[in-house]
């Protein structure tokens, strides 16, 4: 099983779902902010997302927002996570070992977190995600191709 969803568009669902800062992101990740910091840079210069002052006088600060080209990318991701947690819920559904279900959601390792942050996924997996070893996840963890050019 590959996974069909690269970094650049799982920063780009985060920021769909509310995260407005490279450190919210990289939480909701699981990732380095680092890698992070890139590929919003990428994003930004690819003019899908930009940084907006939010807040008055000395409580302003900036924050990421989708452009329209940003927005539309986004809810395609969107609709693809909301697939893939599916399949992940119907597959660890099936089983009853904890053992087992480690290894049905093994593969999809690195869209976790994400998937868990966007509430497409239970909180069960949660203890499940747990016992696998925590790695720096980094753009060719995710599987997918490119689709931002």
């Amino acid at each position: 099983m590959s996974l069909k969803i690269g970094f650049r568009d799982a920063v780009l669902a985060a920021v769909a779902a509310g995260a407005e800062s490279v450190g919210e992101i990289a939480d909701a990740l699981m990732v380095e902010e680092a890698a992070v910091e890139r590929v919003v840079e990428e994003l930004k210069s690819k003019g899908l997302v930009i940084e907006v002052e939010k807040g008055f006088w000395i409580f302003k600060k900036k924050v990421l927002r989708l452009t329209e080209v940003g927005r539309l990318r986004a809810e395609e991701v969107l609709r693809y996570l909301r697939e893939l947690a599916a399949e992940v819920r119907e597959k660890v559904g099936s089983s009853s070992r904890a053992e087992e279900v480690r290894e049905i959601i093994e593969p999809y390792g690195p869209v976790l977190p994400l998937l868990l942050y966007l509430g497409l996924l239970d909180l069960m997996l949660f203890e499940s995600m747990l016992f696998m070893p925590l790695l720096a996840w980094g753009l060719s963890d995710f599987g997918g191709d490119t689709v931002v050019e």
